[in-house]
């Protein structure tokens, strides 16, 4: 392969196969959350640079995203957008690089095709908002941060006709001093194209987190089947959620079962 076949960009997509349909809460997208706890999230993952071959492509970049989540309590006074007294935020933020097998997902798994692999580095953390009101704020002096990790992910895209599946599999290794140990989790994403202007989805994400320094194990299953306009800019994503295990950031002492609804705009 010759140097003079690599085509050098800039900014862009940070993965083939995108992560932005992930029923996983760690998904780097702008949307909301309705009930019952009300979650805002903002995010990106974009590829800072990438390198393309006719058989590869490696994209490295950049993972940001902040979530802000109510209690879903007496204090929410709007129904569309949950609730309007946020009292946790967790942040993650770190780097990644993806390599795409371009030319062997083409040869092996038809058009539409993709396997690619992807290596991140990222730190997570959590905190609480006081009361607008000076009221007490809930103790969580027992609840430590999740710290730092490794993720290491493979992900597989098949098309045929109308109908894309994607499967996913990562694991995380936790660095000394860190909430957990190791995470592995697993996701399923199924898109129907049915038209130009609305595409049926449904996604499923499941992990399992160890538990060390002290914190408990902890288990998220989660769904979410609704659809997708898609566009130049990007796609609006419509849903209902369902979820059962812990609750992200400082409540993640607390195991629940929830139904809610929700919308995501995803740029790649």
């Amino acid at each position: 392969m010759s140097l003079l076949a690599i085509t050098l960009t800039f900014l862009g997509a940070a993965r083939e196969i995108s992560h932005s349909t992930s029923a996983s809460r760690d998904t780097a997208v702008p949307g909301f959350l309705g009930a019952p706890h009300g979650v805002l999230t903002g995010g990106i993952e974009a590829a800072v640079f990438s390198l393309a071959s006719d058989d590869y492509t490696l994209r490295t970049g950049i993972f940001a995203m902040l979530e802000l989540e109510g209690q879903g309590d007496a204090t929410t006074k709007i129904p569309l957008f949950g609730t309007t007294d946020i009292h946790f935020w967790r942040g993650l933020i770190g780097f990644q690089t993806a390599l795409s097998f371009d030319g062997w997902a083409r040869r092996a798994l038809g058009d539409g095709g993709g396997f690619e692999v992807t290596l991140s580095g990222r730190h997570e953390s959590e905190h609480q908002t006081a009361s607008n009101t000076g009221g007490e704020s809930p103790d969580y002096s027992d609840t430590r941060p999740v710290g730092n990790f490794l993720m290491l992910d493979a992900a597989v895209r098949l098309r045929r006709g109308p109908v894309d599946v994607v499967a996913r599999v990562q694991n995380k290794v936790f660095l000394p001093n860190a909430a957990y140990r190791d995470g592995p989790g697993a996701d399923l994403h199924v898109r129907w194209r049915a038209s130009p202007r609305f595409h049926p989805f449904v996604s499923a994400f499941a992990e399992y987190e160890w538990g060390a320094n002290g914190y408990p194990d902890a288990y998220l299953v989660r769904a979410l089947v609704g659809g997708i306009v898609p566009s130049a800019a990007g796609e609006i994503e419509v849903f209902v959620s369902g979820d059962v295990g812990n609750r992200k950031g400082l409540p993640a002492f607390t195991r629940e079962a929830t139904i809610g609804y929700g919308v995501r705009l995803a740029f790649w």
